[in-house]
């Protein structure tokens, strides 16, 4: 039987990201009961740096990874519920090997979740007033470094969300969007903020984004004029993570292979 405790906080990470959202809670006994910790030994050492990102007046971490050769355009990487561990930075790794400057937040205040309580518990303290000035940094300090060229945002899950969240809140700085199965916003008039495309991966079996909330937003999008293209594919939500106990290779291999159109044809 799944434990309440587990159950509220899943629900909090699959909750509209904003008041103005309508999409219905996720039912709770779609919500799986244990959730492999992403802890892998084969994954790469991190390659960039941990860099103090300047938030107001205070700080918070961002890990840095900055592409071989001249960067084609930036990207903002936002961290699943564990937080900014070992497999977002490989990811990040992965961008910045396409060309990119990458900077990915720690909306966690340096802890990472090992349980997945532990996990909810992060997320649930999370102050989103906080997340949002961090955010805003992140995008600050990448048009400063790269000032003619374009940006995007990425995210898993939770920082699926916080992807667009992102985007909707530095608009006038962002010009595409990654969703990896994300709790969307359904509000028309917020999406019409929106300056670029949206690329959003999803998963049919995914029992907190589920294909109806899925294409509620898509729908949202349409109305709002904003350039989409989405997949859903035949697997569970964290589909992409290779740690986690819900990967399928397959998928995210395609998936993969569609994040690197997007962000070339959006970034070019």
């Amino acid at each position: 039987m799944v434990r309440i405790g587990l159950v509220i906080t899943a629900l909090l990470c699959a909750a509209p990201a904003f008041a103005g959202g309508k999409a219905a809670a996720p039912d709770p006994k779609s919500i799986p009961s244990k959730e492999k910790h992403p802890v892998d030994s084969s994954i790469p050492a991190a390659k960039g740096e941990l860099i103090d990102l300047k938030v107001g007046t205070s700080t918070a971490k961002a890990y840095v990874k900055r592409p071989p050769g001249a960067p084609a355009g930036a990207v903002l990487v936002l961290h699943e519920w564990w937080g900014l561990n070992d497999g977002v930075k490989h990811e990040s790794d992965r961008l910045s090997e396409l060309g990119y400057l990458v900077l990915a937040l720690d909306l966690y205040k340096g802890q990472v979740g090992k349980t997945p309580e532990e996990a909810g518990a992060l997320m649930k303290g999370m102050d989103q007033a906080w997340a949002d000035q961090v955010e805003a940094a992140g995008v600050a300090w990448l048009k400063k470094e790269l000032p003619d060229k374009k940006l995007a945002t990425i995210g898993w899950c939770f920082g699926g969300r916080q992807s667009l969240l992102s985007s909707l809140n530095n608009a006038k700085s962002v010009d595409g969007t990654i969703i990896y199965y994300g709790m969307p916003d359904l509000d028309v008039a917020r999406l019409k903020a929106l300056r670029g495309p949206v690329l959003g991966i999803w998963a049919k079996k995914d029992g907190w984004i589920t294909p109806e909330v899925v294409g509620k937003f898509e729908a949202a999008l349409k109305e709002a004029g904003v350039k989409y293209s989405g997949t859903s594919y035949d697997a569970d939500h964290a589909f992409a993570n290779p740690t986690g106990g819900k990967h399928n290779p397959e998928a995210a291999k395609d998936a993969w292979g569609k994040t690197i159109t997007f962000l070339r044809d959006t970034l070019k």
